[in-house]
Formats: C-alpha cells, sequence, structure tokens
C-alpha cells in the first residue's frame, strides 16, 4: 500500500466525511447525561491536571466498566463521553471514564502508564477490578492493559485486569510511522514496537479479550484487530473477533453505546459474566 493509501487507511477523518457532525452528537449527549447523572466528578489519580476520571456509580456491589476513549491519543476528554455510562448504568454497571495527557505533550507510553495508575486508583476506590472497554486509541490502550504484567505495577493485585472489549483499536502501531498521524504521536521504529500490545509477551492463560471492528471500516483496522485475536487466541487467550455491519469507525462509537444494538448488548454480556 503507497503512503497516500496508507495514510488515508489508517485516518477515519479522510474517509467518514460527517464525522464532525457525528462526533458534535456526541457531545450533545455527554453533556446531557453529566447534567442528568449523580456521578462522582474529577477525581484525581495523578497529580496533571487531566490525571483524573469520572464516576456514574449504579450500586455499590455493581460490576465496574473503565471506559477509555478515544481521539489517537491526541485529542478529546473524559467530558465529551460521559453518554457512554448511560446504558450500562440502566442495566446495574458502575462506569469510570478517565482523561489521560495527550500526544505530543507526553509521549505513548507515558499515557499507558497513566490509565495503569487511573486504574490502581479506581482500585482502590471501589475494591471492584474494573472490565476494561474502549474505542480506537482507547482500544489500543484497552489491550495494553490486558496484556500488562499486573504484579509489577506497584499497589495493584495480580489479576486487576482479566477481560477486555476494544472497539476500532490499533495493535500494531509501526504502519503509523507512514502516516501523518505521526506529526503528533512522534513514534520511531523503537517507540512503535514498544507500545505495539501485538508485540508484547502474550497475557497469561485465562484472559478474555473481544476485538470488534465496523464493517465500513478500512481493511487495515479490521485486519489489526483479527491479528491481534489471533495472536493472543494462539498464546491460550480467550479471544473473539467479528466486524459489526453497517458501521464506520465513528458509528460505531454509536452502536456500543445504545441499549438494544447487538454491539451494546454484546459489551453487556462480557460485562455481566465477568468475575472482577
Amino acid at each position: 500500500m503507497s503512503e497516500p493509501d496508507l495514510n488515508k487507511a489508517y485516518n477515519a477523518r479522510l474517509t467518514v466525511l460527517n464525522h464532525e457532525e457525528i462526533s458534535a452528537l456526541w457531545d450533545v449527549a455527554a453533556q446531557d447525561y453529566r447534567q442528568e447523572a449523580n456521578a462522582e466528578r474529577d477525581i484525581a489519580y495523578g497529580p496533571g491536571e487531566r490525571e483524573q476520571y469520572d464516576f456514574f456509580p449504579a450500586d455499590p456491589d455493581s460490576p465496574v466498566c473503565a471506559y477509555i476513549h478515544g481521539g489517537y491519543w491526541r485529542s478529546r476528554d473524559r467530558k465529551t463521553f460521559s453518554h457512554m455510562a448511560k446504558g450500562l448504568n440502566a442495566r446495574g454497571i458502575s462506569v469510570a471514564i478517565p482523561s489521560y495527557d495527550l500526544v505530543p505533550n507526553v509521549p505513548l507510553m507515558m499515557i499507558v502508564e497513566q490509565i495503569r495508575a487511573f486504574l490502581v486508583r479506581l482500585w482502590e476506590n471501589t475494591s471492584r477490578k474494573p472490565f476494561m472497554a474502549g474505542h480506537s486509541a482507547g482500544g489500543h490502550l484497552t489491550a495494553a492493559m490486558v496484556a500488562t504484567d499486573w504484579t509489577r505495577v506497584d499497589g495493584a493485585p495480580g489479576d486487576l485486569v482479566t477481560s477486555g472489549f476494544a472497539v476500532s483499536g490499533l495493535y500494531d502501531l509501526l504502519p503509523l510511522l507512514k502516516t501523518d498521524v505521526n506529526k503528533d504521536v512522534r513514534l520511531d521504529e523503537q517507540s512503535a514496537r514498544a507500545a505495539s500490545p501485538v508485540f508484547w509477551s502474550a497475557p497469561r492463560d485465562g484472559l478474555k479479550f473481544t476485538a470488534a471492528v465496523g464493517a465500513q471500516e478500512s481493511s487495515v483496522f479490521q485486519e489489526q484487530s483479527r491479528r491481534l485475536t489471533e495472536v493472543w487466541n494462539k498464546a491460550g487467550i480467550v479471544t473473539d473477533y467479528f466486524e459489526v455491519p453497517d458501521c464506520n469507525h465513528f458509528t460505531i462509537v454509536n452502536a456500543v453505546s445504545t441499549p438494544g444494538e447487538d454491539l451494546f448488548e454484546r459489551l453487556v454480556s462480557s460485562i455481566e459474566t465477568y468475575e472482577g
């Protein structure tokens, strides 16, 4: 694939022409739910201004889903995705949504470390082991959390994360070196490989990982998800890969947040059977 084609394939904004309209509706829905929900806001998990999360509780004994937002690690924050908690709250699932620092202000692996710190603080505050979910860059971060050796993370139980549900994620970042996105992400071959879960040591046996991608997304996004599930499945991880009909990289966010949609129902089912 030529560099112009690769750049287009990895940048959904170049192919989904109404992406601004779609994401503007997210902003409205998020603001509406922030006003409606009885949420605990701006909980610090680190010293930085963006190292905070919002918690949308269901009940004290409910499972907890940690949802990580997308934006190619370079845009958006938790406040524009509060609506992701609405449908899950209605099903008795608590939701935590963090912000994190963005590239190029910090290197990508620092964001990985921030999400780890967020999960440790969430564990300390709830005594619940979170179910991981995320979209796009959040899908990458979800996979990174599933693949983390938590025995090496201070303050975390060794089995802090045992299941993840990633939507339209990227797991091999080497192709980004030839795209315009890398002007912000600023990876070289070494750092791209280091930040790619597909190259990490496979997670331990007994974990579960689902990778969903839109049937209308580019083939590179589909191959990214397919490849990681195949690699991890061979290593003994329970994986599931599936394509969501009639969804592109942006409308799939609506599918995973809307009760009654197959993708949302799959997420709920995964959380309800999770032993966290």
